[in-house]
């Protein structure tokens, strides 16, 4: 046989092994019968949505420069990461209760200590970093509660040892706070 035929015969052989007695395939009722019941659909719940976080429109500008100079061209998902460990840090202890109080904290994050300009020169980032912004305020924290992060190719001396690692989202790999409790926060740059 040549390929052709073959390529004729499987359809044929496939119904073949469908209709085979003991397939899995349910039988047929016979003509006019009506088929039995159907068991009753089971409800399945939807996970329940995050709580929308309400940003000003300071905080959400703080955030989104956050976003946009800390992952500006990383896939959405390592950009949400970023966003969302800010978000965090405003929950826990030891960190301000607002995004621009966490994102200007000391020097936290090396991009607001370098002493350059802090506006977007990006366009399209800016914009995606605003939309990515408002995302991550409404949704599932995609790094587990992370507090802090770091470029998958540094090492720095502040993350060894105190810090449980998280996972590599993007290009940063983030981390969480050993043992439940948080150390003080420095006010050196990461």
């Amino acid at each position: 046989m040549d390929g052709r035929q073959l390529a004729f015969l499987a359809p044929l052989a496939l119904a073949a092994l469908i209709a085979a007695p003991g397939s899995a395939w349910a039988p047929q009722p016979p003509s006019g019968a009506s088929p039995p019941p159907l068991p009753p659909p089971q409800k399945v719940e939807a996970p329940p949505a995050p709580p929308a976080r309400t940003l000003s429109a300071k905080d959400l500008r703080c955030l989104a420069l956050n976003v946009y100079w800390e992952s500006r061209g990383q896939p959405l998902r390592g950009q949400a990461a970023v966003a969302h460990v800010t978000l965090n840090r405003v929950g826990a202890a030891g960190f301000p209760r607002s995004v621009c109080g966490v994102v200007y904290q000391g020097c936290q994050f090396g991009w607001t200590c370098d002493g350059r300009g802090d506006g977007p020169v990006d366009g399209p980032g800016w914009e995606e970093a605003l939309w990515v912004a408002r995302q991550a305020a409404a949704e599932n924290d995609v790094t587990g509660g992370a507090l802090f992060f770091h470029h998958v190719n540094e090492h720095p001396q502040w993350a060894r040892g105190r810090y449980a690692r998280r996972t590599v989202i993007g290009q940063h790999v983030f981390f969480s706070v050993t043992g439940g409790k948080e150390p003080q926060v420095a006010d050196t740059g990461p």
